[in-house]
């Protein structure tokens, strides 16, 4: 009897657990447990799903600006700490992590496509992809007018460009993947040079399109944006980046054909251009900004300070230590103090930089006086400096170019690769005997990997 009773209770609860098992199994599939999914946005998205997507993609692009925690595994932080160590810059002291200095510095002789440093890659990589999911699901909805549509192409066309353009600098030689309408399938990797004309046309495109948008975009661009806020205004920002595409291909007509419909102007603030906004928690900080004296620091290369002009209102950018940092034989006296506090805005195109597109291109045609206008303008507002005094030559004013560059976007991923596309990466400081300086990143292990 007892047996039976075993039995029967058994069965019972193996009954109990093949019903509760079934009903698990069995119930119907629930769509999109976690909120919003790409699905729900790629056809028929409403047009308060557009405006969210927009936001989205301006805080992608800020986000590839920040890291968590902040020590430069990825974004922009990252972009300017690795652009600026292979162009002897910077150096960033961590006696914690030396891969800062022995692999990028050129020490070990050899990159590590797997390491920490290749992560602005997917930051802008990521940017790149969330512009064209707005952009697709515009496309495929009929909750905007075609008016509507194309500035919202005009605007996710201009984003993709510029992203493209940050991975590509990195990549150089090694080139980048344009087409990517099949992320499973992505396109091979194409040229250098190929890459930028693909991002010349994705640049030209948005510039038709925005100019056919009307006056206003669906979305409010946020306080950065401020003056770059409406299509056409918008289009100022993009044919500035466009500028900085043409003098890297050196077609110097087309980047001064850019720079009359940017907001190029030799009369101009320096200042003027979009930035990114910071602000306290919630918000987030400004990841460039740094404490003075810590004993985790980005220090300028010694040669910043030693090769500059007497009285350079520049080197306001870099602060003395009150003793230098050293890290496997590298040794830095001054701290990066770029960005002022946590909140400071970082500057993502501005005049000071279009005044100096516009001296190379007229350097490169030969009207040296007009050149020479230019760069007196970057001496005596941004450097507080007299005015040019050398020879009328281009190989003097070249010279006089590059200079005014390297001190007037200090530690914003311009040095290394102004030096590399005239030929003089064998003139950047060699700080250590067997440094290797890089004309390239790699491919990150990730892309090599690919199938």
């Amino acid at each position: 009897m007892n047996k039976k009773l075993i039995i029967m209770a058994s069965s019972v609860m193996l009954l109990t657990v093949i019903f509760s098992c079934k009903k698990i199994f069995d119930n119907p599939q629930i769509s999109n447990p976690n909120g919003a999914e790409l699905s729900t946005v790629l056809k028929n998205a409403t047009r308060s799903q557009l405006v969210q997507l927009a936001i989205g993609t301006f805080s992608a692009m800020r986000t590839g600006y920040n890291t968590s925690p902040g020590n430069g595994t990825s974004s922009y932080e990252s972009y300017c700490k690795v652009a600026g160590t292979l162009g002897r810059e910077v150096y960033v002291i961590n006696q914690s992590e030396t891969r800062w200095v022995n692999e990028l510095a050129g020490l070990n002789g050899v990159l590590d496509p797997g390491a920490f440093y290749n992560g602005y890659y997917f930051a802008f990589s990521s940017a790149r992809q969330t512009a064209a999911i707005l952009q697709q699901a515009a496309l495929n909805t009929g909750s905007v007018s075609s008016q509507e549509k194309a500035g919202i192409e005009g605007f996710s066309n201009t984003i993709m460009a510029f992203e493209m353009l940050h991975i590509l600098n990195m990549q150089g030689k090694n080139g980048i993947r344009t087409d990517l309408a099949n992320y499973l399938q992505p396109g091979p990797f194409v040229s250098y040079e190929e890459g930028l004309k693909a991002i010349k046309g994705l640049l030209d495109l948005g510039s038709s399109q925005l100019k056919q948008a009307g006056n206003t975009f669906i979305f409010n661009a946020p306080s950065g944006f401020s003056g770059f806020d409406t299509p056409l205004s918008f289009l100022k920002f993009n044919r500035a980046v466009a500028a900085r595409v043409a003098i890297y291909q050196q077609d110097w007509p087309a980047a001064l054909n850019n720079l009359k419909d940017s907001f190029f102007s030799l009369d101009g603030a320096l200042s003027t251009g979009p930035v990114f906004n910071w602000s306290i928690p919630p918000d987030a900080l400004n990841p460039l900004y740094q404490p003075l004296g810590n004993a985790v620091s980005v220090v300028a290369n010694n040669s910043f300070a030693e090769q500059a002009e007497a009285g350079d209102a520049r080197l306001g950018k870099i602060a003395l230590r009150s003793s230098p940092i050293n890290l496997v034989g590298i040794s830095g006296a001054n701290d990066v103090n770029l960005y002022p506090t946590n909140t400071s805005p970082v500057s993502i195109i501005r005049n000071e930089e279009l005044i100096l597109i516009y001296a190379e291109c007229m350097i490169q045609s030969g009207q040296f006086d007009q050149a020479v206008q230019a760069l007196n303008i970057i001496r005596t507002q941004a450097g507080k400096l007299p005015v040019y005094s050398g020879s009328l030559t281009k190989t003097a004013l070249i010279d006089e170019l590059l200079k005014q560059r390297r001190y007037s976007l200090f530690y914003e991923g311009h040095r290394w690769i102004d030096m590399r596309r005239y030929g003089r990466l064998g003139q950047l400081p060699v700080d250590q005997p067997g440094q290797t300086i890089f004309d390239a990143m790699p491919r990150p292990l990730a892309e090599q990997n690919w199938k």
